[in-house]
């Protein structure tokens, strides 16, 4: 057998073992190249996919931007994630968008939302997203999909300490098809951001997922100039480190990351972020 073939074998089973309580495919580096760099240790950070992480963090993007992030999960052909984020903040509120889509084959994941984060103090703001998730049977050619709830809490300590919570599938959502209940896991994160120097910050984060428990994860980043960053991460639950660059220029920042399984081997990803300024 073919290590391609092995892979798919080991994915196709890592699958159809999750699926039997929750969704179908297992996220192999989730949204954002900085992000996975971070090893999703991200609970507590800012940026153009905190759509995806913690809609609260949203409130600290004074600017429009928008995001667009790619990865093929552990190089196998045919196999991609992908993801848009577009963020208008305005003096009331910050809106935003998020869609992202996993397919392998002719099996697609897709996800819709629309998120709204709110200051509700000097140091405290919270968000929400409405996430419609559709997949689709390719071989009866229909689609079923479920609304999903999430929400974040985010609570600034100081310049260089914040602290995140975040709740996914607040409300339990599920799949019902013929053979089986699809139930979505439901989520919770609790982290923090520290920035330990003006050019070290450090992030850690501990999760909880029903039926599954307790994980952790870790990142650091080193910023070796004002426009060039390197980053690495850990995480347990699966067991995955991870490591990435990011290039930021007034406009534009450019992120590219390696997320390493320690069955299924690397994923790359790579994502762009563009602000617009007001």
């Amino acid at each position: 057998m073919c290590k391609r073939d092995l892979k798919i074998g080991l994915l196709i089973g890592a699958f159809a073992f999750h699926t039997a309580d929750s969704a179908a495919i297992v996220r192999a580096a989730t949204t954002g190249a900085r992000e996975a760099a971070l090893s999703q240790a991200v609970v507590a950070l800012s940026g153009s996919f905190s759509v995806f992480h913690n809609q609260a963090f949203l409130t600290e993007t004074k600017s429009s931007s928008l995001g667009l992030f790619y990865c093929q999960p552990y190089l196998i052909n045919g196999y991609c994630e992908g993801a848009l984020s577009v963020v208008y903040p305005t003096k009331t509120a910050v809106f935003a968008i998020g869609v992202t889509q996993s397919a392998i084959a002719t099996y697609k994941e897709s996800e819709y939302g629309f998120a709204i984060a709110k200051e509700l103090g000097e140091k405290l703001s919270a968000g929400v997203l409405f996430n419609c998730f559709t997949m689709n049977f390719p071989e009866v050619g229909r689609h079923k999909g479920s609304l999903m709830v999430d929400g974040g809490i985010r609570y600034r300590f100081s310049d260089r300490l914040a602290l995140g919570v975040h709740l996914k599938n607040i409300v339990w959502s599920k799949i019902e098809t013929f053979q089986y209940s699809l139930k979505f896991p439901f989520v919770m994160r609790t982290g923090t951001a520290y920035l330990l120097t003006d050019s070290i910050l450090l992030t850690g984060e501990v999760d909880f997922e029903h039926d599954v428990g307790f994980g952790f994860r870790c990142g650091t980043e080193l910023a070796l100039t004002d426009i060039f960053r390197i980053r690495g991460g850990l995480s347990t639950k699966p067991f995955q480190h991870s490591f990435g660059f990011g290039y930021r220029l007034s406009f534009c920042q450019m992120d590219f990351a390696i997320v390493h399984h320690e069955l299924l081997g690397y994923s790359p990803a790579i994502s762009f972020s563009f602000n617009f300024s007001k």
